[in-house]
């Protein structure tokens, strides 16, 4: 129980983080419009929609919805996050940090796995709900 109640107040902090960094960045987009190179306004933006993305997530958690969606669903999602991570990689490849380029290399290796995974749970149907 006290491991749950630690959980919780950590996705509170992580949300809290998150809203704010959101918050941040997209009055930094509308204060600063006029100056600043179009490639550091698509990393923002980029950057905006992971943070959402994360936000909506950790809300469903929270609320203990943490699987609200339809397989289809999430294969869709997650599709669309690999081809926008994949899109920021190749436009972006030489600005890169290694470091950097390795974990969203690693995120888009979960992401394909867990396309894999969802996709074995449609042909097969899932086991854990016989």
């Amino acid at each position: 129980m006290k491991n749950d109640i630690d959980k919780k107040k950590r996705q509170l902090d992580n949300l809290e983080n998150l809203v704010e960094n959101h918050t941040r960045t997209e009055r930094h987009l509308e204060q600063y419009s006029e100056i600043g190179s179009k490639e550091n306004k698509d990393n923002a933006r980029e950057k905006q929609t992971v943070r959402e993305n994360q936000i909506n997530t950790l809300k469903n958690k929270i609320v203990g919805e943490d699987n609200p969606n339809t397989i289809d669903e999430q294969i869709n999602n997650i599709s669309e996050n690999f081809n926008r991570t994949h899109r920021y990689m190749e436009e972006n490849y030489e600005n890169i940090p290694k470091e950097d380029w390795d974990n969203l290399n690693k995120k888009q290796d979960n992401r394909m796995e867990q396309t894999k995974n969802l996709l074995n749970n449609l042909d097969f149907g899932d086991s854990s709900k016989n």
